[in-house]
């Protein structure tokens, strides 16, 4: 958070109970040809207190993790048209009832250097229709309330402790997170994954040597008795993926409905008749700015991180040097 600034929920928090369905989708076009994203939970927060509720010592709780084809399945590039993909996530058992903050990041697969992307909305979980449970059963669920991971970071710089997914961009692959929880999708099956090899997040590697000398359960979760059947009804979560950005930044803003952070408009322009292939990146005349190839034509330009620059001309990826 920018100093001298507050969190502002926009609106009425998103009601979501625990065990039933929920369901994410996303607008606009720029799909950067997928990526891998994860939903993750911070709280509860107390009294309504929503202006306190971020910091940089903020903890999260992954609830889901979708490696590969988020925000958009099996796409080369960009979209030339309305993103009709949605995703299907519940609210785990172990969460206590209560408001959150709900986070939803991706790292895209195709980009002009590594990225992360973050968009967060105010939700107020409530209870599941729990049936009654047995005394060993509440124990096991209390000890699943520590299991759920860190959200994974990287793409950051220095808060991110320098871990990249730099590797897998030049791949072009999405990436299979060092730690995406018991709850996991795989939209585009696993075989075109990049195992990620580092997890920028100081907290993440904090839990997992908990994990080692057995202060956590290593038991994955599973449903205890107290759930119940799916109900026919599900709340939707609205992101928007139209915001560019260049690493190492975050976008994070306060969402419950169509909406985004836009970084400011570049000076690049891009020649009106240039061709361009269906998931290429073009390099700009400047050598500072880049854009896609979407339906043909070239997206608006989006600058290259400060201090580096690119190879003029078009390719499946960029050719960056330090500038």
């Amino acid at each position: 958070m920018p100093p001298g600034t507050k969190l502002e929920p926009q609106g009425a928090p998103t009601v979501m109970t625990i065990g039933e369905k929920q369901t994410a989708s996303f607008m606009g076009q720029a799909v950067h040809g997928g990526g891998s994203c994860q939903f993750s939970l911070s709280g509860p927060i107390s009294d309504g207190s929503w202006a306190n509720s971020l910091s940089k010592d903020l903890e999260w709780k992954v609830i889901h993790s979708i490696e590969g084809g988020c925000p958009a399945r099996n796409q080369k590039g960009n979209l030339d048209g309305p993103n009709q993909d949605t995703y299907s996530f519940q609210i785990p058992e172990g969460i206590e009832p209560g408001d959150y903050t709900f986070s939803w990041t991706w790292f895209p697969r195709i980009g002009g250097q590594p990225e992360i992307y973050q968009n967060c909305a105010p939700v107020t979980v409530t209870p599941a229709k729990a049936k009654r449970m047995a005394n060993t059963d509440r124990r096991g669920l209390l000890i699943k309330r520590t299991e759920f991971p860190e959200l994974f970071m990287a793409n950051m710089g220095e808060v991110s402790g320098g871990c990249t997914t730099e590797e897998a961009l030049k791949k072009q692959l999405a990436i299979a997170f060092p730690n995406p929880g018991p709850s996991v999708d795989h939209p585009e099956g696993t075989a075109n994954l990049f195992k990620q090899p580092c997890d920028g997040n100081p907290r993440a590697k904090k839990a997992q040597d908990d994990i080692s000398v057995g202060t956590l359960s290593k038991a994955p979760y599973q449903s205890s008795s107290a759930s119940t059947t799916e109900s026919n009804t599900s709340k939707t979560l609205l992101f928007s993926t139209i915001s560019t950005l260049s690493t190492p930044s975050v976008i994070s803003s306060s969402l419950t409905g169509p909406g985004s952070t836009r970084t400011s408009a570049s000076t690049a322009s891009i020649p009106s008749s240039q061709p361009c292939t269906e998931g290429h990146l073009t390099c700009l005349g400047d050598g500072t700015h880049f854009a896609t190839c979407t339906g043909g034509q070239l997206t608006p330009p989006q600058a290259i991180a400060p201090g580096f620059k690119c190879m003029v001309g078009s390719g499946i990826g960029l050719d960056i040097s330090p500038a």
